[in-house]
């Protein structure tokens, strides 16, 4: 409820004021918005006379009616000022001082907004150039891209052009080979063994066939080094998931391919096998267990003997003993290759596996 007190005249008098007792307007007016209130107020007010404006000037609205409430400006003098809680709406005549009041709050607040709009792009000029400090130190360097950006091989395909491939080396043995070494090779063999055959050829080598083993042909894709591979398999340990066997094999190594003598394709096709995860998946490391040149049926050649281990769920076996013998058969393009695996602590087959050496023949 609006509290009593002195108010402009609702009338539109001008520098005139009228009491308002909280429920109606008194008859007295006064000029004076401190003086004390009316002996008693109430009635409607007599007619006000015309004011006296000029012949341009707005008419004011007279006030009529029951009880209005008053203008929301207590008992001070106008002002300019928004109405609020508590505030009842203003008399008719005060409309341009309501304008006026709008007109004020709508400058203030577009003056807020362009400040704000200002502010904001001159904050966001300021932390563009940051960000774009930060985004050229966070660039790699010329130096970073050139250490830690993989280079793919771009050797030839022709298994005669060693040119341009790029060497891996083998986490293993430390030794370089390249694409065109471990995968250039033609390992299907040319004849399938006869049945019945007794001996086996490739590469210009043959061996006899061991006790327990067969020719299988379907073994020597796994060879990717060699040519002409002629397997022979024993299979040592089978399961559901994943199997083991034991492999005689005898091919060519072609000296294009980057092979150059007996000890460095020797090295390399080790290696090649290691790194193999068709002959050797769940590899874990390999252990040389002897080296060194030996003679084939009167040809220099050079043999290397090491463990290739793994670590499969699905099998007990821990890897191989794997032997490969690199023949210098007097080609200009071909060394002749021999290799043996046999399963790690099968001693009896390990045996076999060494006396297996003297009966390689250069055909």
């Amino acid at each position: 409820m609006t509290q009593a007190g002195w108010y402009p005249d609702p009338a539109g008098q001008p520098q005139t004021f009228r009491y308002w007792d909280g429920s109606s307007w008194s008859q007295e007016t006064t000029s004076n918005p401190y003086a004390p209130p009316p002996a008693a107020a109430g009635g409607p007010p007599p007619p006000p006379p015309p004011p006296a404006a000029p012949p341009s000037q707005q008419p004011q609205t007279v006030f009529s009616g029951g009880p209005t409430p008053p203008s929301p400006y207590g008992q001070l003098p106008p002002q300019p000022q928004a109405f609020g809680a508590g505030y009842p709406p203003s008399p008719a005549g005060s409309s341009r001082g309501s304008a006026l009041t709008i007109l004020l709050v709508v400058a203030a607040v577009l003056a807020l907004v362009g400040l704000s709009v200002g502010g904001f792009f001159g904050y966001r000029a300021f932390t563009d150039d940051d960000d774009s400090d930060a985004d050229a130190s966070e660039q790699p360097s010329a130096t970073d891209s050139a250490t830690t950006e993989p280079t793919e091989p771009t050797g030839s395909t022709d298994p005669t052009d060693t040119t341009g491939t790029s060497p891996t080396e083998s986490a293993s043995t430390g030794v370089e080979t390249t694409e065109q070494q471990c995968a250039g090779g033609r390992p299907q063999p040319s004849n399938e063994p006869p049945a019945g055959a007794q001996r086996v050829t490739g590469g210009g080598l043959s061996i006899p066939i061991p006790d327990g083993y067969t020719a299988d042909i379907s073994y020597a894709e796994q060879f990717t080094f060699a040519d002409d591979f002629t397997p022979l398999q024993k299979v040592i340990e089978q399961t559901d998931q994943s199997g083991w066997v034991s492999i005689y094999g005898v091919g060519g190594l072609s000296k294009g391919n980057g092979f150059t003598d007996p000890e460095q394709a020797a090295e390399v096709v080790m290696s090649c096998m290691a790194q193999s995860t068709d002959l050797y998946a769940f590899f874990t490391g390999r252990e040389d267990l002897s080296s060194g040149e030996i003679t084939i049926d009167g040809n220099e050649a050079y043999q290397i003997t090491a463990e290739l281990r793994v670590d499969n769920p699905d099998l007990t076996v821990e890897g191989d003993v794997a032997q490969v013998i690199v023949v210098d058969m007097g080609d200009a393009e071909t060394f002749g290759l021999y290799i043996t695996v046999v399963p790690i602590g099968d001693q009896a087959l390990i045996d076999q596996q060494e006396a297996a050496v003297g009966q390689i023949r250069a055909d």
